[in-house]
């Protein structure tokens, strides 16, 4: 009997030697919670047998507690570094860790997250941050955790529209001297891009395609008329290339010329159509001045998806995102989750909890509201382990061993004393 008392006793410190160390090795794992070992003394007795006699037969661990307290938060600079200033777990779903069932729901107060190339806010091993759909004004729709989705960011918002207008003010040359290297007035040889003796001028112009991202296109100039006895008209010829190949009017009759009258105002030629998408150049504001050639303005109607530019988190888990000069957009509001029994959750590894019938069900809601913390931006919280304590802890288990062993040693000899009584 006190052989197995005392080894009894040995177990029971070799457990607590194995929770001090799990807790001293997890100091720095942000979000760890410490546990503890809590036994419970064994007692087998007879009914019948005197209880003012009755002696112990050791010890059991009762179970292994886990202590939810709060620990440090410290302060990294990283928007999606989130900590929990009270109570609350934040919820998480299996999202690319190939240890977890896809969709499984899991609890944890690690907030070190980041986005993926997809713009899902996601931890360490993959798992998807989950947040309540909101509205416009920023408010959640519901608070049904079946509703709960992953916090997804874009990294675009909008719809690219291709150009159909070009704005271009310009500037033209009366002075023929100020025609660069064009030959002739019509130039003798045809227009051709690579030859600067069959045009004027060139400027690149401002153009988006389909996808709302810029196209190379340029414009050149060519001077096909001057001021004569029969004429006061000056008339320039536009050619448009994009992306290398000549765009041709639209209908192929129209003529894409440019006329300007004595005073240098253009009478003929103010908008000029290209392709078969609906392109305008528009040369309103355009003049024939002696000054040389130059772009006043140039502008387009055509837009890009906008690119993200901010990102917010404000301490009630609202998080909000900017694209280009847009207004703040809702993204989502973090769901929070407590328990009646936080010390039921199942212990998963990677600082998170699973709902357990002794847990009860996850408790849902926003952060700052009654029973659930706030969130601090760019913080974490660092592990609730207090190192002082766990060694004193380790030194008291360590010496619990050494009695317990002592105690086994004792009844070895008691034993081999009764081995060696002869008759």
């Amino acid at each position: 009997m006190s052989m197995s008392t005392a080894l009894s006793g040995l177990m029971a410190a070799q457990s607590d030697i194995s929770a001090t160390s799990h807790n001293i090795a997890n100091v720095g794992t942000m979000g760890f919670r410490s546990s503890r070992v809590e036994f419970a003394d064994v007692f087998s007795s007879s009914p019948f047998a005197n209880q003012r006699t009755a002696i112990g037969s050791g010890v059991q661990v009762q179970r292994v507690a886990q202590d939810f307290t709060q620990g440090n938060v410290v302060t990294t600079g990283n928007l999606l570094d989130i900590a929990i200033e009270g109570q609350g777990f934040f919820a998480i779903q299996s999202f690319g860790d190939p240890n977890t069932a896809a969709g499984e729901m899991r609890y944890t107060r690690a907030g070190a997250f980041t986005m993926d190339a997809n713009g899902n806010v996601v931890n360490a091993a993959g798992s998807a941050l989950l947040s309540w759909p909101v509205g416009a004004d920023g408010r959640p729709l519901t608070f049904d955790m079946a509703q709960a989705r992953p916090l997804t960011i874009p990294l675009e918002m909008g719809t690219p529209v291709a150009s159909s207008q070009v704005n271009l003010e310009l500037n033209f040359p009366s002075d023929n001297g100020m025609l660069g290297q064009q030959s002739a007035i019509p130039p003798a040889a045809p227009f051709n891009p690579a030859d600067p003796t069959t045009y004027a001028t060139r400027t690149p112009i401002p153009l988006f395609g389909d996808a709302g991202t810029p196209v190379e296109a340029e414009a050149y100039l060519i001077k096909i008329a001057e001021p004569d006895a029969f004429s006061t008209d000056t008339v320039f010829e536009l050619r448009l290339l994009v992306q290398g190949s000549e765009v041709i009017p639209t209908p192929p009759a129209v003529q894409n010329t440019i006329t300007f009258d004595a005073t240098g105002a253009i009478t003929a030629g103010q908008t000029l159509p290209f392709g078969t998408n609906g392109l305008t150049l528009n040369f309103a504001g355009s003049t024939l001045t002696t000054s040389p050639f130059a772009v006043q303005t140039a502008t387009h109607n055509g837009a890009s998806a906008g690119r993200l530019t901010n990102l917010e988190l404000d301490g009630t888990g609202g998080v909000y995102a900017t694209y280009g000069s847009s207004g703040r957009i809702p993204m989502g509001q973090i769901v929070l989750a407590t328990f009646t029994n936080p010390g039921g959750l199942k212990i998963n590894g990677n600082a998170t909890f699973s709902a357990t019938s002794e847990s009860g069900a996850p408790l849902t809601g926003t952060p700052g509201t009654s029973g659930f913390g706030l969130l601090r931006s760019g913080a974490l919280e660092r592990s609730n382990v207090e190192l002082t304590e766990e060694l004193v802890n380790l030194i008291s288990a360590q010496r619990n061993y050494q009695a317990s062993a002592k105690a086994m040693e004792t009844s070895t000899s008691l034993m081999q004393t009764i081995m060696n009584i002869r008759t």
